[in-house]
């Protein structure tokens, strides 16, 4: 390869990188870019294709529109259309089902105690396309769990989409400022702490267990126990978990692969413990939530 053309690819892949990032500046910076916000209701009910999980999720449609339903208390829900601007809130334990009709472009963004998750996705009306995805440490969690639940208030005053609109913008503007300006120096348990995550995130598809992290990072089993305890506030499987299941649903949207195949895929051994935990995690089987994909 040239050295032009290197130069080329690097920087197609920072744009492909900055796609994100510019999607986040036109919704902090332009005052009427959101332009209606819609936030679901905890349900212990919801319905077996919908998509639940554990922790707050955005749906924000950069371009286009969608048709979704989701919980508006524990045993109603709405179908609503978001256009272009229109943001859907899903709190934990809130549920959504998308119909997957007309072209869309969605910025979705999940937030768990640790990472905060973006991914640009389009829907062309027959497949899906992932213009960009990256994941980024939380810091500053107070700033942001309190913002969130000034969201959660604020379901309960529909007449206040307005004051909801600039809590989001507040809230995409604290995740970009943790992104791009660290307002303090790590200290060596965090960098350590981002140092395995990143490990993980590298390696999910192979055999991870604390005794080798621990290992390839020079420290205890308990020790390592520790630092997720601490810094994200979760346990060392369970992230491990999280990550090889994300992967699985990237391949569910992407792919043809056979669901045994995605699990080895993925880093499970057994696939019938991959399909449990997918079940117990996201409400419905993989077969399920692929189905689920498919044009009504």
């Amino acid at each position: 390869m040239k050295k032009s053309d290197t130069l080329t690819s690097s920087h197609s892949h920072i744009e492909y990188q900055d796609e994100i990032h510019n999607q986040l500046d036109q919704l902090v910076h332009r005052s009427q870019a959101i332009k209606n916000v819609y936030i679901a209701s905890k349900s212990d009910s919801a319905p077996e294709l919908a998509w639940q999980i554990d922790i707050p999720r955005f749906d924000i449609v950069v371009n286009g529109s969608i048709v979704t339903e989701y919980s508006v208390s524990n045993t109603h829900h709405v179908q609503q259309q978001l256009n272009t601007g229109d943001v859907l809130y899903i709190p934990t334990a809130a549920w959504s089902q998308p119909v997957w009709q007309q072209e869309v472009t969605l910025l979705s963004l999940m937030i768990s105690n640790h990472k905060i998750g973006f991914s640009l996705q389009k829907w062309n009306g027959q497949d899906f396309a992932e213009i960009a995805k990256k994941p980024a440490i939380r810091q500053h969690q107070k700033i942001g769990n309190g913002l969130l639940q000034a969201l959660n208030e604020l379901s309960h005053q529909e007449s206040d989409k307005y004051t909801s609109a600039l809590v989001i913008r507040s809230l995409l503007s604290h995740i970009m400022m943790m992104s791009e300006l660290p307002e303090y120096l790590p200290t060596r348990q965090e960098e350590l702490f981002q140092k395995i995550i990143h490990f993980i995130d590298q390696h999910h598809s192979e055999s991870l267990t604390r005794e080798i992290l621990a290992e390839q990072f020079y420290i205890s089993p308990n020790y390592l126990s520790h630092i997720f305890q601490q810094q994200g506030n979760t346990s060392f499987k369970e992230y491990v978990c999280d990550q090889r299941l994300e992967k699985a649903l990237t391949l569910l949207r992407e792919g043809n692969c056979r669901i045994k195949q995605i699990s080895e895929l993925c880093g499970f051994a057994d696939s019938n413990y991959f399909c449990r935990l997918f079940k117990q995690k996201m409400g419905l089987t993989p077969s399920q939530f692929r189905a689920r994909l498919s044009p009504v």
